[in-house]
């Protein structure tokens, strides 16, 4: 491993950003065919397999996050008003889907926590940048002590539930599995601001690649046949070993990536990037007007094709919201 030189690489950081969000839209689509239904045996089939990219979609996120941020260490005033913002956004966000719901009846108006944690990514991205003020303000060997400490837990305590599943399905220490109040990020974050600067053999993104969906088939096995229905990709796999290698491989093949001679695909790439955070708040809304003519809410399933394109036409018309009310009085609670 080597160390590269400092430069800008924003087309890159554009790529990741949009790669995350079709992640967590096409997870948020959730109409994949997977040959397998509620009660049967689990095994991973090639569409499972690659279903559990999925698994990378809020980690890259927080990578990014920390490939933009963590070095140009922030003082308190600039953190206080970042994290504001943030609570803010997601307070908003939250009350719109809230009157979304009502308006399609699809929820009864509530203030519940549960309601207005609708955008939890953005609490804890904000949770986030508190615990990296307050390790920044640190020795620096303390950064790495606590990145230790989250790999111990809950990164291999959530391993060691699922080969205990594996050799007892019967097993009780489900209780295990935790993400410990979205503090797995801070290995994301920290991981993402390492990476930005190094350099590998091209063989190691690879051995990451395989090693990550291997530890996530094993996790997939182990939910779906310990608690008998369809593995979620996403929100169970992000505290997990298998998550954390399938991001980094994920993160070092696109983090140096141009496309110089598409510059065409190019520009909407960087559309798409630009827009991730109103990807990520505007398809769930989207969702919510148009869910009753999705095959998905009428217990139905579609071809992972189908399920890609839907995906992106959702991407599209979330961005283009995203860039017409980031002009608006509101737009700043689009830029974060």
């Amino acid at each position: 491993m080597t160390k590269l030189t400092e430069k800008k690489r924003v087309f890159g950081y554009d790529a990741l950003k949009a790669l995350a969000a079709f992640f967590v839209v096409l997870y948020h689509v959730g109409m994949v065919d997977m040959g397998y239904r509620d009660g049967q045996y689990y095994y991973p089939t090639l569409v499972q397999v690659l279903w559990l990219f999925c698994a990378c979609g809020v980690p890259l996120f927080f990578m990014v996050n920390g490939a933009l941020t963590v070095h140009r260490n922030y003082d308190l005033k600039k953190t206080a008003s970042k994290v504001g913002r943030l609570i803010l956004a997601g307070l908003f966000w939250g009350l719109m889907v809230i009157c979304l719901q009502i308006y399609t009846k699809h929820k009864p108006f509530s203030l519940t926590p549960d309601r207005l944690n609708y955008y939890w990514f953005l609490f804890s991205l904000a949770l986030l940048y508190v615990v990296n003020y307050i390790i920044s303000q640190l020795p620096r060997w303390c950064r790495w002590l606590v990145v230790a400490a989250l790999l111990v837990y809950p990164f291999a305590t959530n391993l060691a539930w699922d080969l205990l599943t594996l050799h007892d399905p019967a097993t009780q220490v489900h209780s295990w599995r935790t993400g410990f109040f979205t503090l797995y990020s801070v290995v994301y974050l920290y991981a993402g601001d390492h990476l930005r600067l190094c350099s590998f053999k091209k063989w190691v993104p690879w051995v990451c690649a395989v090693l990550g969906l291997a530890l996530l088939a094993i996790e997939a096995m182990a939910f779906a046949n310990r608690l008998h229905h369809t593995f979620a990709a996403g929100n169970y796999c992000f505290p997990t070993l298998g998550a954390l290698s399938l991001s980094i491989a994920v993160f070092l093949w696109v983090r140096d990536c141009e496309m110089e001679r598409l510059p065409l695909l190019k520009r909407f790439i960087t559309f798409l990037g630009n827009n991730a955070l109103g990807i990520y708040i505007f398809h769930l809304m989207l969702m919510l007007l148009f869910g009753r003519f999705s095959p998905f809410e009428q217990g139905l399933y579609v071809h992972p094709v189908v399920a890609v394109l839907i995906t992106l036409v959702y991407m599209v018309l979330s961005a283009v919201i995203s860039e017409l009310i980031r002009r608006s009085p509101v737009g700043f609670l689009l830029k974060l």
